[in-house]
């Protein structure tokens, strides 16, 4: 995509994934504290090229990775406005090591402009076989180059593999009725091409949708691989059309979706109701201390995302799942006489050294 291919619009995109809005004065700012631009860059500059680039997408059809506010003039993602706190989830990918990602994306990148077809075959159908997949390869004459079997029971499925190579690494001739030929000779529900990369021709991609065909790049294989797509999330990336928009929707929603989301509702309980439950000490009888119910972590949560700017709060059955998790991760006690749970520890946010303990009650001890 354009946008990554200039250093300085992958920049700017680089400071907006966080999901914040921002304008050119403060993208300047960020980049600059950042070191990712230049002194001599301006605000101007950062203005045109980003408006610019957003026309050249919307002219050829395609969907610009950045927007921009008709209002505030401010830019963002290409995505839903994430306004609550950072969070700082767990590095992807989980599912392969690291080692192995860098195996499979080196041997993608390299056989898909190399000479051996079969080897990118074989090589994607691996890919796909990371993904939880069961890739069988076939390949030859009048036959899919393979076959992805997606072990869901009930839900499971078959979709064709089709592979092509290009030395330059723009295959051409890439017809989408190919794949789809083989869909009801194999049994399946889906069909997808692989390439190093195409020519961005609207009859390819409409022909893609006339098949019900995806196409993915290797770039896009990688991606996947590197955020944990799986079989069952392939049903919708195996929709007639390019991947790449669907993919990247994906994968924001992977850091700013429900993961986050429910990251965010539990540290904040935490935090907040272990520090509920030290202002207590002192001012109430042991023997009177309440539990942390269903009712109170809703206003503790509800306030510190309120402070934090958060547009939108969290659901009860979201706060009652965090409670739950705080006892299965032994991070709370319950207390079903008192129709709650009591937290443990604040988590992460401790106390600075030198801080005095609270004085303990006068009765009840």
């Amino acid at each position: 995509m354009e946008v990554r291919a200039n250093t300085h619009l992958a920049s700017a995109l680089a400071i907006l994934e966080d999901g914040k809005p921002r304008n050119a004065e403060a993208l300047l700012r960020a980049g600059v504290a950042s070191g990712v631009f230049p002194a001599t860059m301006t605000p101007e500059n950062i203005y045109v090229d980003l408006t610019q680039y957003i026309q050249r997408e919307v002219t050829r059809g395609r969907r610009p990775e950045v927007v921009q506010d008709p209002v505030t003039l401010a830019f963002r993602v290409n995505h839903p406005v994430d306004d609550w706190p950072p969070a700082t989830l767990a590095p992807r990918p989980r599912n392969i090591s690291a080692e192995t990602l860098a195996a499979i994306s080196a041997l993608l990148r390299s056989t898909s402009v190399g000479d051996d077809p079969t080897a990118f075959e074989r090589a994607a159908c691996d890919a796909f076989t990371l993904m939880g997949f069961i890739a069988t390869h076939i390949g030859g004459h009048d036959a899919p180059d393979g076959t992805l079997d997606a072990p869901l029971g009930p839900l499971g499925y078959r979709a064709i593999l089709e592979c092509k190579t290009a030395h330059s690494g723009i295959a051409e001739n890439v017809p989408p009725s190919e794949p789809a030929k083989f869909r009801g000779r194999y049994d399946a529900t889906a069909a997808v091409i692989v390439a190093p990369g195409i020519k961005q021709e609207q009859t390819f991609f409409s022909e893609l949708q006339a098949h019900d065909v995806a196409f993915w790049t290797v770039d896009d294989l990688i991606q996947a691989l590197q955020n944990d797509v799986d079989s069952y999330e392939c049903r919708e990336l195996f929709k007639g059309g390019p991947v790449h928009d669907r993919l990247q929707d994906l994968i924001w929603n992977r850091t700013h979706g429900p993961e986050k989301r429910a990251f965010v509702i539990r540290s904040e309980l935490q935090r907040q109701g272990f520090a509920a439950q030290r202002d207590l000490v002192g001012q109430v009888p042991w023997s009177e201390m309440p539990a942390l119910t269903l009712d109170v972590a809703m206003v503790l949560v509800e306030g510190a995302l309120r402070r934090a700017g958060a547009g939108g709060g969290a659901t009860r059955e979201e706060i009652r799942a965090a409670m739950d998790d705080l006892v299965r991760s032994f991070d709370a006690i319950a207390v079903p006489e008192h129709d709650g749970i009591i937290i443990r520890t604040a988590g992460r946010s401790t106390a600075p050294a030198g801080t005095n303990p609270p004085t303990p009650p006068a009765e009840g001890r």
